[in-house]
């Protein structure tokens, strides 16, 4: 990451789209990789640079492979000498010759486990996980689903607001809230999305078309049940401030704050969450968990989760994510729903919301905990799906009524 700063916009974009896409594809390269390297499979430094190429060979259409073969190969020779450049080269040149076999692979039938979540790239427990929960096609879909670069989406402030680059969502994206706008993926996009005009003016915000149509949804459902002047909103985990910010530009009074356990961390996401505030909704409140005192219409619990379901937007997470956080998480999941139960007034709502499609953080979590919630109701529950409209990130959530004792 130092390294990228040091150079101009163009190679520091290059330098990203070549280290995500190798994490994307990381799985799969190393089944290639260890086809052509029989005697004896490359690793350390080698391994990785060796990956980085064949990631461009096989996913980067615009690559000129012969230069990706002979700068690689180079840079092999100059590091590690002549023998280990002669086997670069030799592996490199094979797995060019079968591009498009590698990127168009089928799932092989009688192969392990192991060898079917390479094919996926998946590490092998979350493949198992995902087959449990959804099946063998599902997970096959979604790990090469998960290949592919996410799509950017725009949430304005009003339903008359657009760029020229923006492009309104056609039907087959279902219903989707007016406010959403998507990258086109023709049209020149001029400078970095700070730079576009309403920036400053926080006339819109960088947010997934899963994030707004759970906001869009949540808000009809409160604001069609509450009939009151000011429905007041409490944001628990609000970092970065997205759904803060959705909800505040929906009529909310918006309260938002940041319960991350470590206490740098917080203090540096509830940083970035002034920020967003102070450009887009400069009305909401941003507070600490402890000066929070009163209860709220709307309490919505945004919990820190695995991640799994925004694979393509955050490669890594695939890599750096173990079953025993998992298990971890849902116990913290559990506790921030009982706290943020005592959040809400009576006939108010909370909403908990995960980025993650394990049904152990979702359904089957609350399978075990809502017997202990006094006075709730489940009002519905959303499953989004990358697979299913309006095909953005993966997303678990559940809607939530206290009643009158």
């Amino acid at each position: 990451l130092a390294y990228q700063y040091k150079v101009e916009a163009g190679t520091r974009q290059w330098l990203q789209e070549v280290c995500s896409g190798t994490l994307r594809w990381k799985g799969r390269l190393e089944l290639a990789l260890d086809s052509v390297a029989l005697k004896k499979k490359p690793s350390g430094w080698l391994r990785k640079i060796l990956l980085l190429a064949i990631y461009q060979l096989i996913a980067q259409e615009r690559t000129n492979p012969a230069t990706v073969v002979s700068e690689t190969v180079t840079e092999i020779r100059r590091k590690e000498g002549d023998a280990p450049a002669k086997f670069a080269n030799a592996s490199l040149r094979n797995v060019s010759h079968h591009v498009e076999s590698w990127k168009k692979l089928k799932p092989p039938e009688t192969a392990d486990e192991k060898v079917l979540a390479q094919w996926g790239s998946l590490p092998l427990w979350l493949w198992k996980q995902f087959k449990n929960d959804y099946g063998f096609d599902w997970t096959a879909r979604y790990a090469v689903l998960s290949l592919e670069r996410p799509r950017l989406w725009v949430r304005a402030k009003n339903d008359h607001w657009k760029l020229d680059w923006l492009d309104r969502p056609g039907p087959e994206y279902g219903q989707v809230p007016a406010t959403a706008l998507q990258l086109n993926q023709v049209l020149k996009v001029p400078g970095s999305v700070s730079s576009w005009e309403g920036y400053r003016e926080g006339l819109f915000i960088i947010q997934d078309i899963s994030s707004q149509f759970l906001v869009e949804q949540v808000s009809q459902v409160v604001k069609g049940s509450l009939v009151k002047e000011t429905l007041r909103a409490l944001d628990v985990c609000a970092a970065p401030g997205g759904k803060s910010v959705g909800l505040a530009w929906n009529g909310f009074e918006v309260t938002a704050s940041d319960r991350y356990e470590d206490k740098d961390e917080r203090q540096t996401r509830l940083s970035l969450l002034k920020q967003t505030v102070a450009r887009a909704a400069p009305d909401i409140k941003v507070l600490e968990p402890q000066n929070i005192g009163e209860t709220f219409d709307l309490v919505w619990v945004d919990a820190p989760c695995s991640g799994t379901g925004i694979l393509r937007r955050h490669p890594d997470v695939r890599w750096i994510r173990t079953e025993d956080e998992v298990r971890s998480l849902t116990e913290l999941q559990s506790k921030l729903v009982h706290e943020s139960w005592s959040r809400v007034g009576e006939n108010g709502f909370l909403v908990y919301s995960i980025c993650s499609l394990l049904k152990d953080e979702g359904s089957r979590l609350f399978e075990k905990i809502l017997p202990s919630i006094p006075s709730a109701s489940v009002v519905k529950s959303w499953s989004l799906s990358p697979l299913d409209v309006p095909f953005g990130d993966g997303f678990w959530a559940i809607l939530l009524k206290k009643h009158s004792r």
